[in-house]
Formats: C-alpha cells, sequence, structure tokens
C-alpha cells in the first residue's frame, strides 16, 4: 500500500484504523496513569513532571507505564483532529439547519452513551444509595449530556473521560460557524481560528481556574487541531518529516517550558499523523486493528469502568502490567460483545469515537 500523497486521500478504512490506534493507546494510559508517578502535562503544565517521566522511564519495569502514562493521552487528539475531518467531508454542503444538524447527531449518539451511563448509574446506586446519586452524581449526569458539565466546572465519574460528552456536543453546536469561516476565508481563517483559540484559553484559563474550568476542555482550547480536521479534508495537505520532527520537538519542550506546552499536543498530531502514513502499508489490512477502531465509542465509555475494578491489584511494576493490558484487553472484548449484540442484520455500523462524523467511504 502506497503512502498517501496528501491528507484529503484519508478514507473510512484510515480514519478506522487510525482510531484503534488511538484508542489503544488511551485505554493504556487510563490504566498507567493511576499507577505510574509519571503524570502527563494534560490540561495543565506541572513543573518537574517531565523529570519525573524521565525518572521513571529510565527503570526497565516501569518504563513501559511511564510511556502510555505520559503521553498516552495524546492519542485523543487523533480524535479531534479525525471528528473535524469528518465533519468537513460529510457535512460542508446540504439543506439541514442547524437544529436538524444538531438533532441527527444527538439521535445518532446518545443511544450508545444512555445505555452505558444508565446501566452504571444504576449500579452506582445500588452500591452508594439513592442519596448520593440524587444528590452528588444526578447533576453531573445532566449537565454533561446537556453538553455544558465543562462550563460550569462539574466533573463526571468515570464513564469516558469526563469531558468526553460534553466535547462533542459543544464542538458539533460551534460546527456551522467554523464551516462558515472556513468558506469566507479559507485557509486564513483556519489559520486565523487556531490562534484565537489559543488566545482566548491562554488569556481566561488562569482566570477560570477558581471555578475549575479549564478551557482544554472544550473546543476552544483544542481549536488547532480541530482547524487541521478541517484543512485536511478541504485542502491538498501533507505533514513531511521535517514537520512531523518539529512536531516532536514542540512536544518535547512544551512539557520542560511552559510558554510552549500550549503548543505540545498539536506538535504530537503532526508527529502522529506523519507516523501513520509511514506504517500505513503494514497496518492497512488489519482486521482486528480495525474492528477497534469501529468499537471505539463503546471502548471510550468503557474503559474507566473496566480499569477500577483491576486498578487495586496493581501493587508491583509486573502486576501493573498484567493488569492495565488485561484492562485493555477487556475493555475491547466487552465494546465488541456489546457492538455485537446491537447490531441488527444489515445495519449500520456501531458510531466511532467520537461520532466523527460520516467519513467518506470512497
Amino acid at each position: 500500500m502506497r503512502k498517501l500523497s496528501n491528507l484529503q486521500q484519508l478514507d473510512h478504512r484510515d480514519s478506522t484504523l487510525l482510531k484503534g490506534l488511538a484508542i489503544v493507546a488511551i485505554a493504556l494510559h487510563n490504566f498507567f496513569h493511576v499507577v505510574s508517578p509519571a503524570h502527563q502535562n494534560e490540561f495543565v503544565f506541572h513543573p518537574g513532571a517531565y523529570r519525573v517521566f524521565l525518572q521513571e522511564a529510565s527503570l526497565p519495569s516501569h518504563s513501559i507505564q511511564a510511556c502510555f502514562s505520559f503521553f498516552g493521552f495524546l492519542g485523543i487528539q487523533v480524535f479531534i483532529f479525525l471528528s473535524a475531518y469528518g465533519l468537513a467531508k460529510s457535512h460542508w454542503d446540504g439543506p439541514a439547519t442547524w437544529t436538524e444538524f444538531m438533532w441527527g447527531r444527538i439521535r445518532k449518539l446518545y443511544p450508545t452513551f444512555l445505555l452505558i451511563i444508565l446501566a452504571w448509574a444504576f449500579a452506582t446506586m445500588v452500591f452508594a444509595g439513592p442519596f448520593r446519586m440524587v444528590h452528588s452524581i444526578l447533576p453531573r449526569l445532566v449537565a454533561a449530556l446537556l453538553g455544558v458539565s465543562t462550563l460550569i466546572g462539574l466533573d463526571l465519574p468515570p464513564i469516558g473521560p469526563w469531558w468526553f460528552i460534553p466535547y462533542i456536543m459543544q464542538m458539533y453546536a460551534l460546527w456551522f460557524g467554523l464551516r462558515w469561516v472556513t468558506k469566507r476565508f479559507g485557509w486564513r481563517g483556519l489559520l486565523g481560528m487556531a490562534a484565537v483559540g489559543l488566545a482566548i484559553t491562554w488569556v481566561l484559563n488562569p482566570l477560570l481556574a477558581s471555578r475549575t474550568i479549564n478551557l482544554v476542555t472544550t473546543p476552544i482550547g483544542t481549536m488547532p487541531a480541530i482547524c487541521l480536521g478541517i484543512l485536511a479534508a478541504r485542502y491538498p495537505v501533507r505533514i513531511h518529516g521535517s514537520l512531523a520532527a518539529a512536531g516532536v520537538a514542540v512536544l518535547l519542550l512544551g512539557n520542560v517550558y511552559a510558554a510552549l506546552f500550549p503548543f505540545a499536543a498539536f506538535g504530537s498530531l503532526l508527529a502522529m499523523l506523519w507516523m501513520y502514513d509511514q506504517v500505513r502499508g503494514l497496518v492497512r489490512d488489519s482486521v482486528l486493528l480495525f474492528r477497534i477502531g469501529e468499537c471505539s465509542l463503546l471502548i471510550f465509555l468503557l474503559n474507566a469502568i473496566v480499569r477500577n475494578q483491576l486498578v487495586v491489584y496493581a501493587s508491583t511494576p509486573g502486576w501493573q502490567l498484567y493488569c492495565g493490558f488485561l484492562s485493555a484487553t477487556l475493555s475491547i472484548a466487552i465494546a465488541n460483545l456489546i457492538a455485537r449484540l446491537l447490531e441488527r442484520p444489515q445495519a449500520a455500523k456501531p458510531a466511532a469515537l467520537p461520532a466523527l462524523g460520516a467519513i467518506s467511504k470512497s
């Protein structure tokens, strides 16, 4: 399989394989970042975090845990990119109004969300009691389903990362505006939106910290990845090795210097897209990886629940590795089983994280 001449050639299979690779990294991160001292710089820059990572990674028995703990979360950048890419491929033109578009997204996604959320909520109510459910957990679930929890400073118990559902809905809500700016101003508009998103995040995050609001958990704080997704879908963009190397440098330096931290995740995205192009011929025919990508939404929602049942056994480095990979494997297996049960003959395949629009299969 030849390499891509540009990112516009990413098809449905490519996007699903990318999701498969990304969700495996995220699932392993979700386990190892709980047990490893190497804590990632994800939403906030932590001075000294990179030094702790280097110390842990230098120990053979801790290196795998440290690498996935510190870097594995960056797989989410792939999903953000593909979300924008898919929308720009499948919802660029058409007569749908904003209300019709949003309702279509809700109708497609929420049955899967509610399946996992209601099962988890019922189990929590049995073990924690109805009082805690009504007074503590229910308001957070409602705020998440309304897509506003990250805007009002509420977290969410372990159904995917706590910012996951609101992020998707906020991105859909902004889609018509993002599309209009791109049509009106072209690639310059995308560059401007990326810069404005970074500037708003840099200015407002310190002011919002006291309210436990972080714009990095919203589309505003990840605007560069969103804009790259739109750019790649509408223009013949190719990431060369030199640009990927620069992305790696920004990623590493962004974990050392606070001034470069806002660009670190985007640098990792450039590197990951280039790396996929290099291994595309090796993974293009992988049935297993493709199926993992198809089930990525369910894996994302289930993984934290599965992890919490195993993390208590991870008392030594060896058990950390065993339980970490077992957690990812069980999450994939359970998600696949649920997906098979939900599938109907000749029905559409299960939605994939995070509802990446319908990426063209042509």
